[in-house]
């Protein structure tokens, strides 16, 4: 990789940048590639590059440290590998982006495929809300509640704070684990019982999943949040309660969701059928 950064950097000098500037970007990339450096290139999605861009300006970086990084990134992509990311500086996804989803025979495969009991409910638990990554790290024991089928998404802002249904489902697989595991604070805390679990960590069993599971897509741990949306929205769920349940702030990012919809008209429930006709 680091002879690319070489002809990355050469391009950079051969242009209008500055050398504070070529310093950064050169920076941002080594950075960048040391965060992904078990993945192989083919790996390395634009959802991926977008979570570890959104994680940069959630973590000590400034945002225009992080957005410089995004510009970096971008430009490294177009460069080297002669590809456009479906990704804004700042990391957001385009709106006309192209995603993968997974079908209910494809997740069943890929849970039933997870031996480990506390990878399995974590999948299972990203997939039952469509949890942000950093929505399922931070997740604590306090914020599920088996008794009332309940699981709250807490947010530093009292009012985008959730309290989302938990699938009676997962209840034994949720004793199964607490029985193995004894989660104290954190619901599922990183390797040796203590902090928090890395995204990147993840990721990676998530990928592990997907191998295991015979399944070959360019499918990250966002790809069971998608799949939970368009799932949701093809059961008939009114795209503002979805629009709740994701978190988004504007609803012009959930119908996004709308275009990978698959519905059988002639199967949709006429409300007609809900009225009793006498004679």
């Amino acid at each position: 990789m680091t002879h690319l950064i070489e002809r990355f950097t050469e391009h950079l000098k051969k242009g209008k940048y500055n050398s504070a500037t070529i310093a950064a970007y050169r920076n941002a990339i080594f950075v960048f590639y040391n965060h992904f450096r078990d993945y192989p290139q083919s790996k390395i999605t634009d959802e991926l590059i977008s979570n570890y861009l959104l994680g940069l300006s959630n973590n000590k970086n400034s945002k225009h440290d992080a957005i410089q990084s995004g510009k970096a990134i971008k430009l490294f992509y177009e460069v080297i590998f002669s590809k456009k990311l479906n990704l804004k500086s700042t990391g957001k996804i385009k709106e006309d982006q192209v995603i993968d989803i997974l079908s209910h025979e494809e997740l069943f495969q890929l849970f039933n495929a997870v031996k480990n009991i506390k990878h399995k409910l974590l999948l299972m638990f990203v997939y039952n809300n469509g949890l942000k990554v950093n929505e399922i790290i931070n997740l604590e024991v306090d914020d599920v509640d088996t008794q009332n089928n309940t699981i709250t998404i807490t947010n530093d802002n009292p009012k985008r704070t959730r309290v989302l249904r938990l699938s009676p489902n997962l209840n034994w697989h949720i004793e199964k684990y607490k029985l193995k595991h004894n989660p104290k604070k954190v619901f599922f805390p990183g390797s040796g019982g203590e902090g928090y679990y890395s995204a990147r960590n993840i990721q990676l069993f998530f990928q592990k999943a997907l191998a295991d599971a015979g399944l070959n897509k360019h499918a990250t741990l966002n790809t069971l949040r998608h799949s939970f949306a368009v799932h949701s929205l093809e059961m008939g769920m009114d795209v503002h309660i979805l629009q709740r349940i994701l978190g988004h702030s504007n609803i012009q990012t959930t119908t996004v969701y709308n275009q990978f919809v698959k519905v059988k008209i002639e199967s949709l429930r006429s409300p007609l059928e809900n009225i009793e006709i006498l004679g």
